[in-house]
């Protein structure tokens, strides 16, 4: 709840009567045509602070809350504001177009201080009857990155570019995921618990130093 409201005041739309807001599964009924939605990700190890432009509303995430909601925005408007880590600090500005999920990340750059990277999707796959699950990668040291179902010679998603996402719709059960680079193994595997049916899930991929390793949140839209 608190989140969702930061995030509103990121995006220029906070006023003293706005509604309290929830989580809600994303895609209920599948994104409205003039919808547009961005959420904030945190990629590195250290918690990164999102700072709304002209507000003293900040968000911060950590390992244990690494995504935010994703904050539905007005469409092909600009968003501005700042992600910052100790004394570094990144700005941001945002414009998402209708039917677009936009995720900026904020990862470690080579000096040590940061970057952000920002992921595009236009999903039109909602099945109330599965679960979705993408592939966000975003670390280029990983080649053929690769997704598969951690204990089973199961390729969940493949060959995915960095920078870009590949979403593949099963059937709602238990599973936990294991990243392959160059056709290997990397890292252990990662639990996304028990999927349900019509609810949407995010894998996502970053460097790790000189490695790479990944991380998962359920995607909720705040409202």
């Amino acid at each position: 709840m608190k989140n969702s409201l930061i995030l509103l005041a990121f995006a220029g739309l906070l006023s003293t009567t706005a509604a309290m807001a929830v989580e809600v599964p994303l895609y209920e009924t599948g994104p409205a045509e003039d919808s547009s939605f961005v959420r904030f990700v945190n990629g590195g190890q250290q918690a990164v602070e999102v700072i709304a432009t002209g507000s003293n509303a900040r968000l911060s995430m950590d390992a244990a809350k690494p995504a935010s909601n994703f904050l539905p925005i007005k469409a092909g408007k600009a968003i501005e504001g700042a992600l910052v880590r100790g004394n570094s600090k990144q700005n941001v500005s945002v414009t998402v177009q209708p039917g677009e999920f936009a995720s900026v990340v904020a990862l470690d750059d080579a000096k040590g201080g940061l970057r952000s990277v920002i992921v595009r999707e236009q999903p039109d796959d909602f099945n109330a009857l599965k679960a979705s699950v993408a592939f966000y990668n975003v670390d280029a040291q990983c080649a053929s990155a690769a997704l598969l179902a951690a204990g089973r010679n199961i390729v969940l998603v493949d060959d995915v570019p960095e920078g870009q996402v590949k979403r593949r719709q099963i059937n709602p059960v238990p599973l936990s995921v294991q990243l392959s680079c160059g056709g290997q193994p990397v890292g252990n595997p990662v639990d996304l618990g028990s999927l349900e049916a019509g609810q949407r899930y995010t894998v996502f991929l970053v460097p790790d130093g000189k490695g790479s390793r990944i991380f998962n949140a359920t995607d909720t839209v705040a409202r």
